[in-house]
């Protein structure tokens, strides 16, 4: 009876061995099937060609020919098996960019004709002749982009393709398309955008405390194409984005990369935070002038509009462009939430000083160093009155395609921008537009609460001023204006007009 027992835990030791060895076997059995029915699907014509030798060998028992057979399909199954990476790399993706770039050019006819591109001209009997725009040239560039290079047909314009530019997309099933005219607007190419490089997650950069004071452009992010992204310091910027897109991302981002310069004196950063000082509270030490009040906020950027003029006036006659320096640094006001200042305040007065302060700074401030980067939910109109006064436009992910044209213009989803379409989960990827109008999509680093402490604690500015509300002038109030006496009214004719008689 011992004994037995005994065996017991051997059974089931040698049961739970044949269980995994099973499911191993299953695994490699159900991943060469897979890989057979992939090669079935993607390249039908080779696998029927190998199946029809292969049965052709078995049938004739042609034994070197099954072995050679055998070893097309074997020695690149194991390569793809033990080292899928060299494999995806090496052959795989290559052989998927030139079955892409095969059928893009093969099917270029029909895929111009499906798309409205086309027009059929009667020839010399009288026959209809399909024309289409002319493959000029067709190309792979990192990362996995398919650059097309088509001849506008005689009375063809940049306009034609940009309307039917969502038709090329699905067409050829890439992720995105951009259509990017030439110098001249007389032709343009196509760029077909398969994968998504700004998918993966990363952290943004904090400079080295001995890093250079970087004042006209910084680097925030990467683009799609792989390289740098970055915005223009000197340019007021107006940035929309949903709650949640990552706009504190832009803004901590632009702040870490000015903090060398912040230190030294060179720029002056100061922060009106209206969502009760929710973000830039914890980077306050890099801020000369904070406040999360709205009518301090009124305060600070008339006290901007001042000193704007007033180095407007001291430069004019000598410089066209103001170059920061300790003693006149560039000012930067940076503001979350514009909506707070411009039309959701409850005082009226404020609002009016705040829009006429706002538009001042705008409209005067970019040659004498007085900039203003603001954040916003509510890209409306309504919303930001003077929205069409900011140099350069960020936009996250927004709530609808209305908003994308608030924001970027009319034109701007044609021309590739897509902020409507960026997932919940992908919070810092947007749109960007240059004063030149070219279109980036880009993606920020993410930032952290010990980042921007670090930082913070890293770049203090210079000194801190605090914002002084002014005391309006002890003085009588205004004489009521005295009224004019009124002039008697003329006596009431009676009714009957008139005498009795």
């Amino acid at each position: 009876m011992s004994s037995g027992v005994a065996v017991l835990p051997q059974v089931g030791h040698g049961l739970r061995r044949l269980g995994r060895g099973l499911r191993v076997v299953s695994a490699e059995v159900r991943w060469w099937l897979a890989g057979g029915w992939r090669l079935l699907r993607t390249a039908p014509r080779r696998a029927m060609t190998w199946l029809t030798g292969l049965g052709f060998a078995v049938w004739a028992d042609v034994t070197w020919l099954l072995a050679v057979l055998l070893v097309l399909v074997v020695l690149p199954g194991l390569y793809a098996r033990w080292w899928p990476a060299s494999w995806e790399r090496r052959w795989k993706h290559p052989a998927w960019r030139r079955r892409i770039r095969r059928r893009v050019r093969r099917t270029w006819p029909q895929l111009m004709e499906a798309c409205g591109l086309s027009r059929r001209v009667p020839d010399v009997t009288g026959a209809a002749q399909l024309t289409v725009p002319e493959l000029r040239q067709i190309r792979w560039e990192d990362p996995d982009v398919l650059v097309t290079v088509p001849r506008l047909m005689l009375g063809q314009t940049v306009d034609d393709v940009v309307v039917v530019s969502d038709r090329l997309r699905v067409a050829v099933g890439s992720r995105q398309v951009r259509i990017v005219p030439n110098d001249a607007q007389t032709g343009c190419t196509v760029r077909f955008l398969f994968g998504d490089p700004l998918a993966p997650v990363f952290y943004a950069s904090i400079p080295d405390l001995d890093a250079p004071a970087q004042f006209e452009w910084v680097e925030l992010g990467v683009t799609e194409d792989g390289q740098p992204f970055g915005v223009a310091i000197r340019r007021s910027r107006l940035t929309g984005g949903a709650s949640g897109s990552g706009k504190a991302g832009i803004m901590h981002a632009t702040a870490f990369a000015l903090g060398p310069a912040v230190k030294a004196g060179l720029v002056r950063m100061n922060g009106i935070d209206l969502k009760g000082g929710m973000e830039q509270a914890m980077a306050r030490p890099m801020y000369t002038r904070y406040t999360s009040d709205l009518e301090e906020a009124v305060v600070i950027l008339e006290d901007e509009v001042r000193a704007c003029k007033a180095r407007a006036a001291k430069i004019a006659g000598i410089v066209r462009t103001h170059e920061p320096t300790v003693a006149e640094p560039l000012s930067i006001t940076v503001i979350d939430e514009l909506a707070q200042l411009t039309s959701y305040a409850t005082d009226t007065k404020l609002m009016k000083r705040a829009d006429a302060a706002l538009r001042s700074l705008l409209t005067l401030g970019r040659a004498p160093g007085f900039l203003v980067h603001a954040y916003v939910q509510d890209p409306r109109k309504d919303t930001v009155p003077q929205r069409h006064l900011f140099h350069e436009f960020t936009g996250l992910r927004l709530n609808d395609r209305d908003e994308v044209a608030m924001i970027f213009g009319d034109g701007a989803i044609a021309a590739g921008v897509a902020c409507h379409k960026i997932p919940y989960s992908t919070a810092g990827i947007g749109y960007a537009i240059d004063e030149q109008h070219r279109v980036t999509r880009f993606r920020v680093g993410h930032v952290t609460d010990d980042m921007i402490r670090t930082t913070a604690a890293r770049f203090p500015a210079p000194r801190q001023i605090p914002v002084v509300i002014p005391q309006a002038d002890d003085q009588e109030p205004p004489a009521p204006r005295a009224r004019a006496p009124r002039k008697p009214r003329a006596p009431r004719t009676p009714p009957g007009g008139g005498d009795d008689d």
